[in-house]
C-alpha cells in the first residue's frame, strides 16, 4: 500500500479524511533536538529522492528503517538541531528538473544526488523551502518573494500574501507545510477560504488543471507537509 508520512499532531478530522483515500498513514518520529513546534514535521525530518530512496533524520534512522522496510532508507549526513539553519538540511523542494533550497545548508547527500543527476540547482535565501512551497502536479505556490523571483522564469508559480497560516507555537506558518501532493492531487490540511489570496489561489489551480481538496473546513494549519512516498519509478 502507498504511504504518507504525517505529523502525529494532525487533528482527527484531517486524519479521518486522509484515511478515506485508502493510503497507509504513518507518523514521523519526533526529534527532540528540534524546537517543539517543528520536531515532528515530516518536511524537516525526511526527503524522498526521485529514485524512491528516502533520506531520513539520522537520529532516528533505526525507526524509519523499520517503518519503511520496503524502501532504501538512508541516514542524513547532517545532524538536525533546533538552532536555525541546522534544522533545514532536508527541507528542500524538487519540481520537475528543479532542485530548490538554500544550497549553503542542504544535506550533502541531497546535494550530491541532485547535482550529479542533471537537476537545475536553484539557490534561495529561505531555508524552510519546502515549508514555503505548495508543490502541485503542474505548478508551485509560495508567499516568499525571493523563491518566486528565483523560479518564475522556469516554471509556473504563484506569489500569494504572506503569513495568515496557523502554526502552533509560532506567530505564523507557511502554506507549503499545509499541503501534500498525493497521486497528483493537492491536499490541504484545512480551508483556504479565510486567506486573503483565496480567490487568486483557486483561480490559479483551476487554470492550470490542478486537482485539490480541503481535508477540513477549518483554517489551514502548518503541520510540516503531508509527505507522499512513491514506491515505483
Amino acid at each position: 500500500m502507498e504511504k504518507i508520512l504525517v505529523n502525529k499532531k494532525l487533528k482527527k478530522e484531517i486524519l479521518d479524511n486522509l484515511k478515506s483515500i485508502g493510503i497507509d498513514i504513518l507518523n514521523t518520529k519526533e526529534n527532540n533536538n528540534l524546537l517543539e513546534p517543528l520536531k515532528g514535521h515530516p518536511d524537516i525530518l525526511l526527503h524522498q529522492l526521485p529514485n524512491t530512496d528516502v533520506i531520513v533524520d539520522r537520529e532516528n534512522y533505526k525507526y524509519y528503517k523499520e517503518l519503511l522496510s520496503e524502501y532504501n532508507v538512508i541516514p542524513s549526513d547532517c545532524k538536525l538541531d533546533g538552532k536555525y539553519p541546522k534544522d533545514i538540511s532536508l527541507n528542500a523542494v524538487v519540481f520537475k528538473n528543479l532542485f530548490i533550497h538554500n544550497l549553503n545548508y542542504t544535506d550533502k547527500k541531497l546535494l550530491d544526488f541532485y547535482s550529479s543527476n542533471g537537476y537545475r540547482m536553484i539557490n534561495v535565501k529561505q531555508g524552510y523551502t519546502k515549508c514555503n512551497i505548495v508543490v502541485g502536479k503542474n505548478v508551485l505556490i509560495t508567499s516568499d518573494v525571493d523563491i518566486y523571483n528565483s523560479i518564475k522564469d522556469f516554471e509556473k508559480i504563484l506569489l500569494i500574501d504572506h503569513k495568515q497560516i496557523i502554526l502552533e507555537g509560532f506567530n505564523y506558518g507557511f502554506i507549503g507545510g499545509t499541503s501534500g501532493l498525493i497521486n497528483d492531487k493537492i491536499y490541504f490540511t484545512g480551508s483556504l477560504k479565510e486567506h486573503s489570496s483565496y480567490e487568486k489561489i483557486i483561480k490559479f489551480l483551476n487554470d492550470n488543471n490542478e486537482e485539490y481538496e480541503f481535508l477540513s473546513e477549518k483554517p489551514i494549519e502548518d503541520y510540516g507537509s503531508l509527505i507522499f512516498l512513491k514506491k515505483d519509478l
